[in-house]
């Protein structure tokens, strides 16, 4: 089976984290637009030493936290020539993905953070930053918000508020793939917009454009925070997967808006919907399952290219 036997290589952490609101939000289409503006400064915050000056002539660069999971650039000539112009950041973050969008102050919601390889140490930086980033306020208005708690997908307290506390934070998500069934037939929900490029002007994503951007995304994380690789012939698993097709879709294009520091609009575009593909699709398996949960597609970090295999 391709990959079987690799990609469980990533090692990946799965945590809830409680928000509760002190004033009423109003969320766009995509909640996680109001994260991302504003998490680089207050993940800065946290993690600066030096508090001025530009990032890029700084002396700590190579040990800050905050250059290594938000702002670092490649200079290796041997990553470039693989085809990675920065590095992918090594966690993602999951909004709701429900449709409500107006929340009243005292409600709660939840979040979820994956983190990758060797920066699951770092989930204090970024618990501690969605704290300052609750103290700042988010989207247009600037709601605040509380963070209440923070667990394992599975409701075991891993930090205390109250002393700030962090334990047994590095325990890592079990991925079984030994009682595979043979698979002809698989419904992938896309939960969140995902913006994988396509050709010509369909929104359907073939099988084998899912599988190039699963096989890249997953190479990157590997490459950068593990000592790992893919151990598998990419030709040949670029090739079998053209032999699979589509069954049936209803995916739709949906625009999003996230405003930025500089109170600049950008627009993304990207798709949301269900897909069936058949074919002899067990051997892939392995490499769609490990898709949900470091998501595809670009701008993954706050939450885009999220989806689930239905069936």
């Amino acid at each position: 089976m391709y990959l079987k036997n690799t990609v469980g290589y990533l090692p990946i952490a799965k945590y809830k984290l409680v928000l509760q609101l002190k004033q009423e939000i109003v969320f766009s289409n995509f909640k996680g637009a109001v994260f991302r503006k504003g998490f680089g400064y207050a993940l800065k915050k946290i993690c600066c030493v030096v508090k001025k000056g530009s990032c890029k002539i700084c002396f700590h660069k190579s040990k800050c936290v905050y250059n290594l999971l938000f702002e670092e650039k490649i200079n290796n000539k041997e990553y470039r020539m693989l085809g990675f112009s920065e590095p992918p950041r090594p966690f993602v973050v999951e909004p709701p993905v429900d449709e409500k969008k107006v929340y009243k102050s005292g409600e709660t919601f939840e979040i979820y953070i994956l983190i990758f390889g060797n920066s699951i140490q770092f989930l204090p930086y970024l618990v501690l930053t969605f704290n300052e980033l609750g103290k700042n306020g988010i989207g247009e208005t600037k709601a605040k918000y509380e963070l209440l708690t923070v667990t394992t997908i599975d409701n075991k307290p891993i930090y205390d508020i109250h002393t700030q506390t962090f334990y047994n934070y590095d325990s890592t998500i079990k991925i079984s793939f030994d009682d595979i069934k043979e698979i002809n037939e698989i419904k992938i929900k896309f939960l969140t917009p995902t913006r994988i490029k396509t050709v010509g002007k369909t929104m359907d994503i073939t099988f084998q454009t899912l599988i190039k951007s699963l096989i890249r995304r997953l190479t990157g994380l590997l490459l950068f925070y593990t000592d790992k690789k893919l151990e598998c012939n990419f030709d040949e698993i670029i090739n079998e997967s053209e032999k699979i097709s589509i069954k049936s879709s209803n995916l739709k294009r949906v625009e999003i808006e996230r405003l930025t520091q500089q109170k600049n609009i950008v627009k993304l575009s990207g798709v949301t919907g269900e897909i069936i593909y058949q074919g002899e699709l067990t051997k892939f398996y392995p490499l769609l399952k490990i898709g949900e949960y470091i998501h595809i597609g670009r701008n993954t970090t706050f939450g885009l290219g999220k989806y689930e295999i239905v069936s």
